[in-house]
């Protein structure tokens, strides 16, 4: 990573109400603040740039709010850590809500700073800072934060901030918001601040469950014959890992994990049946039926995995869960999913859960009391057409030690199976609340963590979904962090082409129409012409398996000496993996 050199040396007086904002961002910790510049917060600007040095934290400039936010929301996938975004004023924060919101249901701690054209009217500019400025900025995004505030003095703003700090880090994590009034970031301070020992001000240890449901759980898992473990949230740690897999094996059960999340399971192991997956197929399904016992540890949407007050039929098993994200929920989006019915019920995190019922259960090891599920054999193919098993398996044995990469995203149609995941960082999940665009920024934010913990990150992305953000890549290159991207690219948004195809269906319309308005052609889009634009290694478009080889090597090579790389690989409409069998399933993503 390489920030901007300011010149001189900086000023180290804290004598601006912006230097006490970045004197507290610098306290906290943070190394890196991604940003895309704006008048409202030039106060902070500057104080980050000729107070602090540019440094802990760093500027990383985007070329947009929503990468801002997404930079930042990679990070924290990476980490488990907040890092600091900056929006400006209420027009960025509209541009950075998409991304906030991903965040916010992916449940990763943030810390975002907006800013408003100043609180005092007297003090505004005519026209622009009237129309930047807003009453209630924090009540933009208040349903998709965990806290807001806007202070209005120095020492309203240290208690605030610390307070954000505090409460983003605590389980279960979200986002913060905190506005900058521009006339206090650039008014000269009145006294001295006195900084707080913020060691005084950490969050509270997580909650660990009550005695009575860990013995009530303990009671149902020792006398189950087909335990199931649905393993959702949870946090980045081997340690973590090595004790859900303790777990599993002592229980003789059989797990799922949910693509959407991060890797939390040995996907290569007996015991996990069938390969992470966005939403549950008949066949889960039918498994989700044979057992006798369900252990949640906070799976995402249980309503829909066991059965809800309106909706899936109740499954036959005893269900216990844990889960604290009901502290989340409110009635503004529906980001809570459906009301599932539970047995026993945990207000605790995954670890602390997982830790009292390894103390509680006897030791000893039970192979899984069911093998996992068979896949259909797929037709043989012309050895020379690209597909996505093709380019999985290729991709991984491009990479001497597949285990020190992290996939920083996947788009629909991987498949797991060609490469296991062996470690809390080996894939970071999705983008939590399915906002478009997003997967090139998240990517970057994650291989900004990965460069300094050994990890290389590769992204395999959707074209849709990139060309939407390709701009954050600018940012990677700008940093020097090194970042590998494939593009499957099927020039069309095709998954909307399958959902109109499901609509013509059912209403007896032509499905050769489903094409129109979602095939990204006539033009097609130069992929790698743009991301050369960009100051990557733009790569393709790759058409063969001999010209996938080929590029690999060359983007490989790349990679390795710290490139940002993207590679345009062409995968024909309807050859990805699975595309039109699980549409029904989908719904709306």
């Amino acid at each position: 990573m390489e920030f901007d050199k300011p010149e001189g040396k900086p000023d180290p007086t804290v004598g601006w109400g912006s230097d006490v904002a970045a004197q507290m961002l610098h306290r906290f910790g943070f190394p890196y603040i991604s940003l895309n510049p704006g008048a409202s917060y030039r106060g902070l600007h500057d104080s980050i740039v000729n107070h602090l040095g540019n440094e802990n934290p760093g500027m990383v400039l985007c070329q947009h709010e929503d990468h801002s936010v997404a930079i930042a929301h990679g990070y924290a996938k990476a980490t488990g850590e907040p890092m600091a975004c900056v929006l400006h004023s209420n027009v960025g924060l509209m541009h950075g809500m998409m991304s906030l919101y991903n965040a916010y249901c992916d449940r990763v701690p943030m810390f975002v700073l907006g800013a408003t054209g100043p609180v005092d009217s007297s003090q505004r500019r005519p026209w622009i800072d009237w129309i930047h400025s807003t009453t209630d900025q924090g009540g933009m995004v208040r349903d998709i934060v965990k806290w807001d505030a806007q202070p209005s003095s120095p020492d309203a703003l240290v208690a605030d901030m610390a307070r954000a700090n505090l409460l983003t880090r605590a389980d279960p994590p979200a986002p913060v918001f905190i506005t900058l009034d521009a006339g206090l970031q650039e008014a000269s301070l009145e006294h001295e601040v006195v900084f707080p020992d913020l060691a005084r001000y950490q969050p509270p240890a997580p909650p660990r469950p009550a005695k009575e449901s860990i013995a009530k759980a303990v009671a149902l898992l020792k006398g189950a014959k087909r335990p199931l473990v649905l393993i959702g949230r949870c946090g980045v740690s081997m340690e973590g890992w090595k004790k859900r897999v303790e777990l599993v094996e002592r229980l003789g059960a059989i797990v799922m994990s949910d693509l959407k999340l991060r890797a939390v399971f040995p996907t290569d192991h007996p015991a996990h049946v069938t390969e992470p997956f966005n939403q549950f197929s008949p066949a889960t399904r039918a498994i989700v039926a044979e057992a006798d016992v369900i252990l949640s540890l906070d799976w995402v949407d249980l309503g829909g995995a066991v059965g809800a007050l309106k909706g899936q039929p109740a499954a036959p098993a005893r269900v216990i869960a844990n889960s604290l994200d009901q502290t989340l929920h409110n009635g503004a989006h529906a980001n809570h999913m459906s009301l599932a019915q539970i047995d026993v019920f945990m207000a605790a995190t995954t670890e602390s859960v997982v830790d009292d019922l390894l103390e509680a259960l006897p030791a000893g090891k039970k192979d899984p009391w069911r093998g996992k599920l068979e896949k259909k054999a797929k037709p043989a193919v012309d050895p020379e057409r690209v597909t996505m098993d093709k380019i999985g398996a290729m991709l991984r044995a491009s990479f001497p030690d597949p285990d020190k990469v992290t996939l920083g995203g996947l788009c629909r149609g991987w498949n797991c199976d060609l490469w296991p995941f062996h470690d809390p960082q080996a894939y970071t999940g999705k983008d939590g609340g399915g906002g478009i665009g997003s997967g090139a920024g998240i990517s970057v934010g994650v291989a900004l963590a990965m460069h300094t913990r050994g990890r290389q990150t590769v992204a395999v992305l959707g074209d849709g979904d990139f060309l939407m953000g390709a701009s954050a890549i600018w940012s990677a290159v700008h940093a020097k962090v090194p970042l590998m991207i494939l593009i499957n690219n099927n020039r069309s948004y095709f998954n909307d082409e399958l959902h109109q195809e499901t609509v013509a269906r059912r209403r007896n319309r032509p499905v050769g129409n489903r094409w129109i308005g979602q095939r990204i052609a006539d033009p097609e889009v130069d992929i790698a012409g743009l991301c050369t634009s960009y100051g990557a290694v733009g790569i393709g478009p790759v058409k063969s398996v001999s010209e996938l080889q080929a590029a690999l090597a060359k983007g490989v090579a790349a990679f390795n000496e710290g490139r940002v790389v993207v590679i345009d690989v062409h995968v024909n409409p309807g050859e990805e993996r699975s595309a039109r069998s699980t549409i029904e399933d989908r719904k709306t993503d």
